[in-house]
């Protein structure tokens, strides 16, 4: 990725190349696409963040009816950028949230990995997620449901646990990106990964002491 850095820096258009990626049919490559544009994003934002507001406000048009061609996905290539240079963007965030609202459910798990990729950044950013995110483990397409389980474990959601310890088990295979490549993940490997790590969160979190300071 140090190349495709190098290469945003010299020639902006990268940035619309890349955009142009993320419609491609070949799922790996729209992904990667979308990997791209965090990496390339945040190196152009350096000297320019103007530009790359462009393209966040490109990429939530591409969503709407009228732009003339559906953005599948644009809430992950909105998610990794902002996440990616949360400091410059997170006037953003409130809008990759607002996603939840869209009406086609097709939106659904690109928005949890979204914000799982800004929660990963800062976690109490996004919290206003939370009641769409506990609400998504009931869903009944895996791909909305593994992306929840996901999701709540990027964000600490406590409140989680019964409902990902039920889904532990649960065998329906769903596709994740991860690492920069797209993986066959079962949504109970999913929700038994979220529920480690809000262990290991609850664990290496410091108890408050009881009665006040000593």
């Amino acid at each position: 990725m140090e190349g495709l850095e190098r290469l945003a820096r010299v020639h902006r258009r990268t940035l619309s190349l890349l955009l142009g990626l993320t419609y491609s049919p070949d799922e790996t490559v729209a992904w990667r696409a979308v990997e791209g544009l965090g990496v390339a994003a945040a190196a152009v934002a350096e000297e320019d963040p103007e530009f790359v507001r462009g393209i966040l406000r490109r990429l939530l048009w591409s969503l709407n009816d009228e732009s003339g061609g559906i953005g599948w996905k644009s809430p992950q290539a909105l998610g990794a950028i902002v996440a990616a240079r949360l400091d410059l963007f997170r006037e953003f965030v409130p809008l990759i949230l607002s996603l939840f609202e869209l009406e086609e459910e097709a939106f659904r798990p690109g928005t949890l990995w979204a914000v799982g990729q800004v929660a990963l950044r800062d976690a109490a950013s996004v919290q206003g997620a939370a009641p769409w995110v506990l609400a998504c483990l009931d869903h009944p397409d895996p791909a909305t449901r593994g992306h929840a389980c996901w999701c709540a474990g990027c964000l600490g959601l406590a409140e989680a646990r019964p409902r990902l310890a039920a889904l532990a088990e649960d065998p329906a295979e769903v596709a994740f990106f991860a690492q920069g490549a797209l993986h066959r993940r079962t949504v109970g490997a999913l929700a038994r990964e979220a529920l480690a790590r809000l262990e290991e969160e609850r664990t290496s979190t410091p108890e408050t002491p009881k009665g006040g300071n000593v």
